[in-house]
């Protein structure tokens, strides 16, 4: 079987995943009988390529890692942008990896409706359209019969979503808590070292997981989006992220850390989804927790999240300190969990 993807965004992520599909090559042909061919490169800024002969990887990265830019990679470089490159692509599956608009999740929830407009198949590690447009985008997904996958969304390649589909038949989420941003989460870590904001901020930024403009997360945005994404996918909240109440951590000062540790706990800040008699209400909070918190332990970079259910009570997972490779890994085990459902014809 040949797949042929269009990739949309190629930062670190689609970098990186880019990387796994050349590793995992033989195995893929191997162990699943799956030829992987990359078709579209589309980025904002730094060039896209499109080509009826499957795009060369190795080369394509080693031109963005020497140049920061896809334009001198060969005549197959276009300056069409990707909603034009999807509608004449043949591909058969679309990968959503631009970035999060917290606004409105624009262009992704455009390019997920264009690709399935065109018969493909989807995958977003984009929170923004699970944020404000799941429902919609699920249902159109459906009514075109085309796969639509997103595990990346949230805690990078933790197997959140899927293990609610594929291992809780019958369970009713009925909330669900976690440390959700790992910005905010090691700026926090940081700080009962002794260390300030500001430099803990710079820290990240240097380490390359924190934007040159962090206020996503540190005041909440994108623990807001997972949330949301989580709430609407497992509890069909019908949400968006300016519906969450919502404090991050920007006014944490130095003080603040150290008087929660005199009383032996910590600040964290964590998002909560649970259900009201108007719907579910959703909130991100800077918390005290206690030595007796199942979050106690998540420091650093590391994310967490307490699965409420009605049948096989709390279910708690903890990642810890992932990298892009877990991201990665997500959309690529969405793309062979999609290969699997189309070999055995379901939706």
């Amino acid at each position: 079987m040949i797949l042929r993807l269009a990739i949309i965004g190629f930062g670190n992520v689609g970098q990186e995943f880019a990387r796994m599909l050349m590793a995992k090559r033989d195995w893929l042909l191997k162990s699943k009988g799956l030829d992987v061919e990359v078709h579209v490169i589309s980025t904002k800024n730094r060039g896209s390529i499109t080509s009826k002969q499957p795009i060369d990887l190795e080369k394509a990265l080693r031109v963005m890692k020497t140049e920061g830019t896809l334009k001198s990679y060969g005549h197959e470089t276009t300056t069409l942008k990707p909603a034009e490159l999807l509608s004449k692509s043949d591909a058969d599956l679309m990968v959503e990896l631009s970035t999060l608009n917290i606004e409105s999740g624009q262009p992704a929830r455009d390019h997920i409706r264009i690709a399935m407009e065109n018969g493909m198949d989807v995958i977003t590690a984009n929170k923004g359209p699970i944020a404000f447009e799941y429902n919609d985008l699920r249902n159109m997904a459906r009514s075109r019969g085309v796969h639509f996958r997103f595990e990346g969304t949230v805690m990078d390649g933790t197997p959140i979503f899927n293990l609610v589909e594929r291992t809780l038949p019958g369970c009713e989420i009925i909330g669900l808590t976690g440390i959700l941003n790992s910005t905010s989460n090691f700026i926090l870590t940081q700080m009962s070292a002794g260390i300030t904001m500001d430099d803990a901020i710079r820290e990240a930024q240097r380490r390359g997981f924190a934007e040159s403009d962090p206020s996503l997360d540190i005041d909440g945005w994108d623990a807001a989006a997972k949330i949301t994404a989580l709430a609407n996918v497992l509890m069909d909240a019908q949400a968006n992220p300016k519906m969450v109440q919502r404090t991050g951590i920007r006014n944490v000062r130095g003080e603040d850390i150290r008087e929660a540790a005199l009383k032996g706990k910590k600040i964290r800040m964590i998002a909560s989804a649970r259900p009201t008699a108007d719907g579910v209400e959703l909130t991100v909070s800077t918390d005290l927790i206690g030595p007796d918190h199942l979050f106690w332990s998540v420091d650093g970079t590391s994310s967490a999240l307490t699965i409420r259910t009605d049948l096989m009570g709390d279910l708690t997972i903890i990642e810890t300190n992932p990298s892009v490779t877990q991201t990665a890994y997500a959309v690529f085990s969405d793309m062979l969990l999609i290969v699997e459902a189309i070999r055995a014809g379901t939706v």
